[in-house]
């Protein structure tokens, strides 16, 4: 999504003021961009590990299915590989719903699959070798039911039994 259409953009004409209603006063402007910038996306925030405020919001509310959050989980996705962001992108699956982390891990391996072992630390709780940088496991199907059903009822089960 660009500056000049998210609804978080103070400067956008997209800017929805109502988003921040539910929200306490003092936590409202970490929540606001000021990116005055109307032609394209926030900046080069790769290059300097920064997370705009939609990436923020997606990952304070994607845990109560927000629809923007979901709808916007894809883009900050792809901002937190390239920022090399691994604890947030840990986050961002552990509270997403599986509908979410299905549609994610889908993008993960078709845009970022020499980046799978950002996840280590997932893998690492559920006794899986870590992923060697640049290399897909050949049991790649293990990995990702565990990223889709990480701390769910039905993972237990599967412990339990």
């Amino acid at each position: 999504m660009k500056c000049n259409r998210c609804p978080l953009n103070i400067a956008s004409e997209s800017f929805n003021p109502k988003m921040y209603e539910p929200l306490p006063m003092h936590a409202r402007s970490l929540f606001v961009c000021r990116n005055a910038a109307k032609t394209g996306v926030c900046g080069d925030l790769f290059a300097a590990r920064q997370l705009c405020a939609r990436d923020l919001w997606v990952l304070a509310f994607i845990g109560r299915r927000d629809c923007f959050a979901s709808a916007s989980a894809g883009d900050t996705l792809d901002r937190l590989v390239g920022g090399g962001h691994s604890e947030l992108l840990c986050h961002l699956f552990e509270n997403a719903d599986y509908e979410t982390r299905r549609d994610l891990w889908a993008r993960m391996t078709s845009n970022h699959p020499d980046r799978l072992y950002m996840f280590d630390a997932m893998f690492e709780k559920e006794c899986l070798a870590p992923v060697a940088s640049g290399e897909l496991p050949e049991d790649l199907h293990v990995y990702r039911h565990h990223l889709l059903y990480a701390g769910t009822a039905t993972n237990q089960l599967l412990k339990d039994l």
